[in-house]
């Protein structure tokens, strides 16, 4: 097997994070001095210390972060680019539903970072404050949960109406979702 040459490696100061590796000279000058230091003191900081006394311990390059990978937003993305759109003929409220969605009357719990909460429309006042959550994982699957709803919320696709309780569920659109005794139906953008 032929040798492959790499090229070498960047000079300190060449990334942004080699100041956690390798401290800044302006660190070492003396209050009142001029920062710029003597060639000779400049070079004994960069010398390495051979004192066993300093580390006992053999160094690990295992704990030293040097991977500078930058992925692409493709492998770093959450969730999916779906959109959905769930839509309520009765009082023609219209959601879209393009990352995590917490449903409800009147929210009264903070959502975290990459949800959003939508305020239902309530004319019967069956939703609870915080009723159900609608999400997608990295696959696309679509997932609903009931927060202990008092009137329930409901999957219901063809003739067959299943209840969430409990734990979430996979489902898929198209479909009609009742939260307390509102339909909505949910189709894909």
């Amino acid at each position: 097997m032929s040798f492959l040459p790499y090229p070498p490696p960047p000079e300190p100061g060449w990334y942004d994070d080699d100041a956690t590796v390798m401290p800044p000279f302006a660190d070492f000058a003396m209050p009142g001095t001029v920062q710029s230091q003597p060639m000779e003191q400049v070079s004994m900081l960069l010398e390495p210390i051979n004192d066993e006394s300093v580390n006992d311990e053999p160094a690990n390059d295992d704990d030293i972060d040097w991977d500078g990978t930058v992925l692409s937003s493709a492998f770093t993305m959450k969730h999916p680019k779906l959109e959905y759109t769930l839509y309520n003929e009765q009082t023609g409220q219209e959601v879209i539903i393009d990352m995590g969605v917490l449903l409800g009357r009147k929210s009264s719990v903070e959502v975290p970072e990459g949800a959003k909460y939508v305020k239902l429309e309530d004319p019967t006042r069956t939703i609870s404050r915080h009723h159900a959550a609608i999400s997608f994982d990295q696959d696309g699957t679509l997932w609903i949960e009931d927060y202990e709803s008092l009137n329930g919320t409901y999957i219901i696709q063809g003739n067959e109406e299943t209840k969430v309780e409990h734990k979430p569920i996979k489902f898929e659109a198209p479909c009609t979702i009742r939260i307390g005794d509102q339909f909505f139906t949910l189709e894909q953008r």
